[in-house]
Formats: C-alpha cells, sequence, structure tokens
C-alpha cells in the first residue's frame, strides 16, 4: 500500500515541478523555478515525514520527492560553468543549499 501512495505523490509532484519551473522560465533568465521548488520541498519534507507513514509515503517521498530536483540543479550548475556565468553558478549553488537548509530547519520545528 505505501508503494502505491508513493507512486500517487510522485504522479502529483513530478508534473507540478514542471509547471513551476517552466512558469518562471518564461518570466526569468534565472534559476528562480528550481530555486523555488527546491526550497518548498525542503520545508515540506519534515512536516511531511512527521506524520503517520502513509502520509509520509504519500506527501513526504512521494510528493516532495518528485517536486524537487537534485538533477535539474546540477544541469543548472553545469550549463553555468560552461557559459563562464561563475557568479551566477555560485549564487544558484549557496542560494539552492542554504535556503534550503533553512528551510528544512524551519520545516522541522513545525
Amino acid at each position: 500500500m505505501r508503494s502505491l501512495l508513493f507512486v500517487f505523490g510522485s504522479a502529483i509532484g513530478a508534473p507540478l515541478r514542471f509547471l513551476i519551473v517552466r512558469l518562471f522560465q518564461s518570466k526569468s533568465q534565472f534559476f528562480t523555478g528550481v530555486l523555488v521548488v527546491n526550497v518548498v520541498g525542503s520545508f515540506l519534507l519534515p512536516i511531511f515525514l512527521a506524520n503517520d507513514q502513509a502520509t509520509g509515503a504519500f506527501l513526504g517521498m512521494g510528493f516532495c520527492g518528485a517536486f524537487t530536483t537534485w538533477s535539474a540543479l546540477a544541469l543548472e550548475l553545469d550549463q553555468e560553468l560552461i557559459r563562464g556565468e561563475r557568479r551566477k553558478f555560485l549564487a544558484n549553488l549557496g542560494l539552492n543549499l542554504f535556503l534550503g537548509f533553512g528551510a528544512a530547519a524551519l520545516g522541522a520545528s513545525f
């Protein structure tokens, strides 16, 4: 049963991430979309995992796991380095790490 909950949560998280990243890409040249989903997902994950196992499987591991994205961040960082955008690379990496950790800590306090 937990596996099905995980699958259903993932089926919601991945398309929502796609839409949010696309929305921000259409409005900005910066890395805002991936940053938003990573920070929001980092905040929500500890809240969802603090609930029962079914909620943790559906919303925590399923939804948040598919909603957040390390691979898209890694690709953005690689492209920024290739284009010689070192400041953008450092800002993107720093904001994702620090805001993500801060959001997770804040979410864990709920």
